[in-house]
């Protein structure tokens, strides 16, 4: 999967789906869905539940379904999560190795102001997360984007949900390259 895959994470409800489609078809990117990619609703019949019970299994999903559609012709976009939430409700970070088989091409990570994600996944998922909560999960997803951009030697761009500038910016010099 070398030199295909822009990795664009950040926390539920931060606004990642969007903001990739509108690149992906401001560029002539493909968009790829790392839930879609693993097939989640396979996997969990309550698509608001954003607990994942056995996070190896689900990655090694991604991992094989990425395997499966990936071009190597052609740039990707695929949104998805540096960290996630266990069964038992603990944020988890996705592990090095798994990046590692994604060899991203760059790293980017949206972060948001935690009141607008929490009204966001409120109104779409019907779910309550705590302000404490959201708030840790998006720094648990800023420091482990931080260690892998390091461990893995991969340039990471880290954004605000409302710059578009920097996103575009970046999309742009990275499809430039190709």
């Amino acid at each position: 999967m070398k030199n295909s895959i822009v990795f664009v994470g950040g926390i539920h409800g931060v606004g990642k789906s969007t903001i990739c489609k509108e690149l992906a078809s401001t560029y002539g990117l493909d968009y790829l869905s790392a839930s879609e990619v693993l097939q989640w609703e396979k996997l969990n019949d309550d698509h608001t539940n954003k607990k994942v019970n056995d996070i190896s299994e689900t990655q090694k999903r991604l991992i094989n379904g990425l395997q499966r559609i990936v071009n190597k012709n052609k740039t990707y976009i695929l949104d998805g999560h540096y960290c996630l939430f266990d069964k038992l409700g603990q944020i988890q970070p996705i592990p090095v190795e798994v990046f590692s088989q994604i060899a991203p091409i760059s790293l980017i990570l949206i972060l948001g102001d935690i009141a607008d994600i929490k009204g966001r996944i409120e109104a779409r998922d019907n779910v309550n997360y705590s302000y404490a909560q959201l708030e840790t999960m998006q720094e648990r997803e800023h420091d482990h984007a931080n260690f892998l951009s390091h461990k893995l030697n991969i340039p990471l761009v880290i954004v605000k949900a409302t710059d578009y500038t920097i996103l575009k910016q970046t999309i742009s010099q990275i499809t430039a390259a190709r």
